[in-house]
């Protein structure tokens, strides 16, 4: 047995690490991972680890759980397996958004999916449904890397997580067992690190992959007046001290050879602020000690920051501009505008952009796409991670562009140029030769490279290499791309080698299913994929289709077949027969399963046995779904159904499960005795506060005035767990309470840059920056354009989920980009939505659109009849007559919160009794996650005050709600007010004051 070879991390008590793997709650409770077991094989440049993890539920319910994985830079995950009912399910590689639709749904049915997605460059996240109460979890992750550097080592990431139950590493490196432990009780203090062999080339059949050194030398690079840009966006609140001490460490390195140039430094987010001004000689302790007022929050908007650097070094004369970032974006600028800022720089005199990669999770290709081919001088891309001293090396050599690289007879080759290169780089190159083709030549910029060595890879470990350099290099090619139609076909061919050699990519996830006959009802044939990679006692193996368990599935009880629409597709809810006025009535609401899933209880309905709404296609649909283009043919709206004769008392839950009841059109005013008859007076109930714990603690002193009380608890919380949701969200709310838009701005701006590829949390951030935006003071424009940000990218990211484009458009609005909200809305009426979802929804976009509609016409009433058209062409009318709408929305998927709406004449409208007397009626009841439920009353309202409330009926799996109310006023002239209401429960049953509308809104 030999020792592990152990390494430091860098900046070892400078900072926390965050952990590398997690597997938390809703809430963000972290579940104990009781098991971590690493199997490893290293062969030359490439490497393959395998992870098993069980990870145990503390609650008392069943969950859904957020696992997260942070990846060596170029790993690629090939093996996602999940146990369910004591059997292990492999995940399968499918197009990332029908992936999605499918987990969706399957959850929706009350079986046990997974997905997992890559959710930056070295960051994988996945959701995992059921997580038993008081259960395990366990969970298999296996993925490939190239070693490209070999100063870089081999690394297990360890650092950062808490206690291990049971812990244990292997690592071989060709036929040698070097690494081989187990440990009890085991708390990571540092990571498992092998130092890599001399082996730098690698050959299997027809794939060649070689490591290679393009550059010997460098001539000096002049060091003159200098722009720092330091990242203080969210995500880097673990490392931002380390940051702080690098940047001080580099200027201090840079003196001698600046001579007393120039130096600005510059924090940036989503917004920015000059640190320092003055010379490289001049920047001491005291000056970098004042920099941690400035903490890190807020999204990180690079465009923006370019734009203001652009200012600074004309107005300072400055040559060069330095990034300090993990350099992901997730906010404003992004692909060629934010190139075209880094562009800009070069009309102010710029001529060198270099970047200091930092963090954990980096997007280290963004910052090569900025720093290279932009401005006279390419820069170069720097790990911070090795410290000031190369760091300050570095920026002070020239680099060097346009080195072809060649492999003699090679069918394709990558990468096939090297740009920004320097002293001491290396470089992966892998090649397809012809079958039997002899060891080849290899040149670098016009120079024969030394081999070395050529071992025999794996075959199985060469192809996926092969298959990840193919994907990267269609990745290059489609960003670089400007035709949309050839991006879509780029954007096919890498879902195709993703899918068939197991390699995940962008645009593809991994996901679990329960039964065969559930990834047969999604269109894959399982056993016509990829054997699976794994690593067993002798090393690398295959686990072959014949081996992949096959789950059967349960017995269906025959019933009723389900209502069809055209193409043989399950009905829409919407267009199903609506339950009786008497069955809504009386209907009750539908308890989870057993097992906590959401839906009917186990015998109330049988398993829904329909297809997937264009799931059957199997990766047709995956194509087709690629581009948000290629969009489905809209589907007119049927008529309203007669009411059926009254279903047999089982009928109702079933129902229920499928989705909400809908409420029918209003009837006409009804008379005075029957409105008596029909008015609910509410009942007593017990107050429930709707939070817990530490939110409840800062929420308690917002609501005593107590608003610095309120910020220092909530910063303690927050620097306690820098990642925590929650207090977040406190944060932003007390700040906002202050009146602090700015910084109330930069916390709810935290959850973008904190969880940007989540676009529930992006929709919720995106409604507190509402409300931000509608306020007076300082920082609402800049909340109202962070809003329309985010919430474009939440619509671009899950189309399939209305709210996105209705945040989208009414952020729009806002700005006074009336025809841009207008088609937003136009296409989320085309799209169509899954089935048994969102009901209700066509009704409130074509409100949405006629609204918008109104308000455009009014402020530019010579294009009336255009706007008219539009309007009426997508199945909407302006309106002309006054009304009011209350439409509340949650961002949680499977579980209930109920709108509740009581006027000023003690009249409760609610999912069983939609209508108000005194004018007003329910659209529907939204009881599978996510709203939007909408009250609307058409003419002048005439009962003033309304109380609002929202009741988290049924918690399920997902855990608290969070959402908003929005209440939108129309005059009948175009004249529309809208206010935000933002809000969060925590409690099961309990009741949230979402406020009166005592009167109507004004300006």
């Amino acid at each position: 047995m030999t020792a592990p070879l152990l390494l430091l991390p860098l900046f070892a008590g400078l900072a926390p690490v965050e952990a590398p793997v997690s597997l938390t709650t809703a809430e963000g409770v972290g579940l104990k991972l009781s098991v971590l077991e690493a199997d490893a094989v290293v062969v030359g440049p490439l490497a393959f680890t395998e992870l098993r993890l069980t990870f145990d539920n503390p609650e008392d319910r069943v969950i859904e759980g957020r696992f997260r994985l942070v990846l060596p830079d170029g790993a690629a995950v090939s093996r996602f397996a999940m146990k369910i009912d004591g059997r292990l399910m492999e995940g399968e590689v499918v197009e990332k958004q029908a992936a999605r639709r499918a987990y969706e749904d399957f959850l929706h049915r009350r079986q046990d999916p997974a997905l997992l997605e890559q959710a930056s460059p070295n960051e994988f996240t996945a959701r995992v449904f059921p997580i038993p109460a008081r259960g395990h979890k366990e969970l298999i992750v296996s993925y490939s890397q190239e070693l490209a550097s070999s100063t870089s080592p081999f690394t297990v990431p360890l650092v950062g997580l808490p206690e291990i139950g049971t812990f244990a590493v292997r690592v071989r490196q060709g036929d040698k067992v070097v690494v081989n432990e187990r440990k009890q009780r085991f708390v990571p203090a540092r990571d498992v690190v092998v130092p890599v062999t001399s082996t730098r080339t690698l050959r299997s059949e027809d794939v060649l992959i070689a490591r290679v050194t393009p550059l010997a030398a460098s001539a000096p690079a002049k060091v003159g007046g200098t722009l720092i840009l330091l990242d203080t966006s969210a995500s880097r609140a673990l490392g931002l001290a380390a940051d702080h001490a690098l940047v001080r460490d580099v200027v201090r390195g840079l003196a001698s050879a600046a001579k007393g140039a120039p130096l600005s430094v510059v924090a940036f987010d989503q917004t920015h602020a000059v640190l320092f001004e003055g010379s490289f000689g001049s920047l001491d302790d005291r000056a970098v000690s004042s920099w941690k007022t400035r903490r890190a929050l807020g999204a990180s908007d690079l465009g923006a920051a370019l734009g203001y650097a652009a200012d600074v070094a004309s107005a300072r004369k400055l040559s060069r501009v330095v990034l300090v970032s993990d350099g992901m974006v997730t906010a404003g600028d992004e692909g060629d505008l934010l190139i075209a800022r880094v562009k800009k720089l070069k009309d102010v005199g710029v001529t060198r952009l270099d970047a200091v990669a930092t963090g954990g999770i980096r997007d280290h290709q963004g910052l090569s796409r900025l720093v290279r081919g932009t401005l006279a001088e390419d820069g170069a891309v720097i790990d911070g991670r090795r410290g000031a001293a190369e760091v300050v090396r570095r920026l002070q050599l020239q680099t060097k562009s346009g080195l072809l690289v060649e492999v003699a007879g090679a069918l394709w080759v990558w990468p096939k140029r090297l740009d920004g290169v320097q002293p001491g780089d290396e470089a992966l190159v892998v090649a397809e030769l012809p079958k039997g083709a002899a060891a080849p030549k290899v040149t670098v910029g016009g120079r024969v490279v030394d081999l070395g060595a050529v071992a025999q890879a794996p075959a199985a470990l060469a192809r996926r290499a092969w298959a990840h350099a193919k994907i990267e290099r269609l990745q290059d090619a489609r960003e670089r791309e400007v035709d949309a139609k050839a991006k879509a076909e780029m954007a096919d061919q890498i879902v195709q080698v993703s899918v068939k050699h197991r390699v995940l990519s962008p645009l593809t996830a991994l996901l679990v299913l329960e039964t065969e006959a559930d990834y047969a009802r999604f269109g894959i044939d399982r056993k016509a994929l990829a054997d699976i990679l794994t690593v067993d006692e002798r090393g690398l193996s295959l686990l072959t289709r014949a081996d992949v368990v096959v789950m059967k599935p349960p017995p269906v009880v025959e019933k009723a077949k389900p209502h069809k629409a055209k193409l043989g597709k399950t009905l829409r809810s919407e267009d199903a027969p609506v339950a009786a006025e008497g069955e809504r009535e009386h209907a009750s609401k539908p308890d989870a399963d057993e097992e906590g899933r959401p839906g009917a209880k186990e015998g109330e309905a049988e398993r829904d046995e329909a297809e997937l709404d264009g799931e059957a296609a199997g990766m047709e649909e995956a194509k087709k779904s690629l581009a948000d283009e290629r969009r489905p043919e809209p589907r007119p709206a049927p008529a309203p159904a007669p009411p059926p004769p009254p279903p047999p008392a089982s009928a109702a839950p079933v129902e229920r499960e499928i989705e909400s009841r809908l409420v029918a059109e209003p009837a006409p005013e009804a008379s005075a005795s029957r409105g008596e008859r029909r008015r609910q007076v509410e009942p007593e109930r017990e107050k429930v506060d709707p939070y817990t714990g530490q939110l409840r603690e800062v929420m308690a002193l917002v609501a005593k005035g107590k608003h610095d009380d309120a910020i220092r608890k909530a910063r303690g919380w927050r620097e306690e767990e820098p990642g925590d949701l929650l207090a977040l969200l406190a944060l932003g709310e007390a700040l906002e309470a202050k009146g602090d838009l700015v910084e109330a701005g930069r916390a709810y701006g935290a959850l973008i840059d904190l969880f940007a590829s989540r676009a529930d949390i992006r929709r919720l951030a995106g409604a507190r920056l509402d409300r931000l935006a509608g306020k007076q003071g300082t920082g609402a424009m800049g909340a109202a354009r962070l809003a329309e940000d985010t919430w474009r990218r939440a619509a671009d990211d899950r189309p399939d989920h209305p709210q996105g484009a209705r945040g989208q458009a009414w952020a729009l609005v806002r700005l006074q980009r009336y025809a841009e909200a207008l088609a937003v809305v136009e296409r989320a009426l085309l799209r169509g939505y899954p089935d048994g979802r969102f009901a209700g929804v066509p009704e409130i976009l074509k409100d949405d659109l006629g609204l918008i509609g109104a308000v455009w016409v009014k402020q530019e009433a010579g294009k009336r009849a255009e706007i008219k058209a539009r309007v009426e062409k997508a199945g909407g009318r302006i309106p002309t007559k006054p009304s009011l709408r209350f439409v509340l929305w949650w961002e949680t998927d499977a579980n209930d919160v109920d709108f509740h709406i009581h006027d000023g004449k003690r009249n409760h409208a609610f999912y069983s009794n939609p209508r108000l007397p005194t004018g007003g009626h329910l659209y529907a009841d939204v009881t599978t996650g996510f709203g939007p439920e909408c009250f609307t009353i058409e003419g002048t309202p005439r009962a003033f005050p309304y109380q609002l409330e929202a009741h988290y009926y049924s918690r399920g799996p997902m855990g608290f709600g969070m959402g908003a109310l929005r209440v939108v006023q129309h005059d009948g002239k175009g004249g529309v007010l809208v206010e935000d209401r933002p809000f969060i429960i925590m409690v099961d049953g309990a009741f949230v004051d979402l406020g009166k509308v005592a009167r109507p809104l004004s300006p």
